[in-house]
């Protein structure tokens, strides 16, 4: 008699779990995924957001290490040339370097979204293979690595060309001076 309680006490608790783990996959059935407006892209993997970054050579946050530690960008600088009262010769330099970065990221930028669309492609197609996903994904981890060198150089140009109080004011328009954020001591402020 005990045995067969034990049994059925096991048999109780086994429909318990299994009841419960369909709940739970029946929950996560109804999730809805965070990709699921990357379905009508062009290029399934990444936003029409993105895509339009990297063709026009935006740096979309990959240059995001050196604007929040005092390196200004030139786009931005450019942007606020008359609070930071730029001289001629500042502008004229912080446009060579922005234009050339800008250049040099839309090559890189198309570089990526071709390679973006023949691997999102691959997939659609079921034509993907184990090694064609190693070598694609390691050409597009080299060419992002490149777009995020070509959009982080040109802050170390352009802090180079500022003075410290066109950096700190620089820093106050951009909303990154908050009395609460303290500068580290190798901040490039300190170094001038």
């Amino acid at each position: 008699m005990q045995l067969k309680l034990g049994i059925s006490i096991a048999a109780v608790g086994a429909l318990s779990i299994a009841a419960l783990a369909s709940l739970n996959v029946s929950n996560l059935s109804h999730a809805q995924s965070p990709y699921v407006t990357q379905i009508g892209s062009s290029i399934r993997g990444l936003s029409t957001q993105e895509i339009n970054d990297l063709l026009n050579g935006r740096g979309a946050g990959y240059a995001r290490t050196a604007e929040l530690n005092s390196y200004p960008g030139p786009r931005h600088v450019l942007d606020l040339r008359q609070e930071l009262v730029l001289s001629s010769e500042q502008e004229q330099q912080i446009e060579a370097t922005f234009r050339q970065m800008n250049t040099e990221a839309k090559q890189v930028g198309q570089n990526i979204v071709e390679l973006e669309r023949k691997f999102s492609n691959a997939f659609a197609q079921r034509t993907i293979s184990e090694s064609e996903i190693e070598e694609q994904t390691q050409e597009l981890a080299m060419l992002y690595g490149q777009y995020r060198v070509i959009h982080l150089q040109p802050h170390l140009e352009v802090q180079r060309l500022l003075s410290p109080e066109q950096i700190a004011k620089y820093d106050e328009l951009r909303g990154y001076s908050d009395a609460s954020v303290q500068p580290t001591p190798n901040s490039p402020a300190h170094h001038h």
